[in-house]
């Protein structure tokens, strides 16, 4: 049996997606009935719970060979939702971690990110890294991923410029990322699952191309047939206005924090394939454009 936990969240929904496509046994640590509802749906052995609530944990563990966790705290579009991830990122996993030893799980795989280590990392990513020491420091076999960034992570603004003909860029645009799509970061996690030489490895990888935000815009706007002027956003800007909107979405300014980061320095990885036994082609981003908006352009 693989746990995941997370499995409502964007990557969470395609690790449960390929694993159930591969006949294999999956539950999923849930907060909600109706966000369990679909994965019910999926054939998903679902227990209701949270990372606080450590009888849901108890029984979320008890017969799973293998956990994958891809939980975080971070969505800037919940209102008023709590932005606490020391308590509910580093305790939830401390707690998790404590009963996987106890009931001596086999793997725990944790979803973490490239530039978690960087001096001038966000708090997001200071908190994924002491989730990782929690992970390393349990005692429990693990893997932990480290994936560059997103490719649907651009796609807001790939819709204001499919629809408007501009390009709101958040800063300069410039600092290359070697963008990968959630399936392929999904992909890496299912591989991931059950290999014993993963086991104490961290694991950076990206996609097949390193791409600025700019020339990320020069690619849609070939795929799609229209062309884009870019709106250069002030980063700011955003910051005043994630402060502003605190109240009401207290992750957003958080967020705004990473488009900064990943604006100065990028999200570079390795192209290599992460396991070098499995087949490794993962979509380029122009690729990733053209199955997005297949027929509209």
């Amino acid at each position: 049996m693989i746990l995941v936990v997370g499995a409502t969240g964007r990557v969470g929904r395609e690790i449960v997606k390929q694993l159930r496509q591969q006949g294999r046994p999956v539950r999923a640590l849930c907060r909600t009935e109706a966000k369990a509802r679909s994965l019910r749906d999926a054939g998903v052995d679902v227990v209701l719970g949270d990372l606080a609530d450590r009888q849901a944990i108890e029984k979320a563990c008890h017969g799973t060979d293998t956990i994958i966790s891809t939980m975080t705290s971070l969505n800037p579009r919940a209102l008023r939702a709590p932005y606490r991830p020391e308590a509910i990122e580093g305790d939830g996993h401390r707690n998790i971690m404590a009963t996987a030893s106890r009931v001596a799980v086999k793997q725990f795989i944790y979803l973490s990110a490239v530039g978690v280590e960087h001096p001038d990392a966000p708090r997001q990513f200071r908190i994924k890294r002491q989730v990782e020491e929690i992970v390393t420091a349990s005692g429990v076999p693990y893997t932990i991923l480290r994936p560059a960034g997103f490719m649907e992570s651009l796609v807001p603004m790939l819709d204001v410029m499919r629809r408007f003909r501009i390009a709101p860029l958040p800063g300069r645009g410039t600092s290359p990322t070697s963008y990968i799509a959630v399936e392929d970061v999904a992909q890496v996690a299912v591989q991931a699952a059950g290999r014993p030489e993963t086991h104490e490895a961290t694991i950076e990888f990206g996609g097949p191309e390193d791409l600025s935000n700019r020339q990320c815009v020069q690619i849609a706007a070939k795929v799609l047939g229209t062309p884009a002027r870019i709106c250069p956003v002030p980063l700011s800007l955003l910051h005043v206005a994630g402060t502003f909107a605190r109240p009401v979405s207290p992750g957003l300014r958080e967020f705004f924090a990473i488009l900064r980061f990943v604006d100065q320095y990028g999200l570079r990885a390795p192209h290599r394939p992460p396991f070098p036994s499995k087949p490794w082609t993962p979509v380029t981003f122009e690729e990733f454009v053209r199955r997005r908006y297949r027929g509209e352009s």
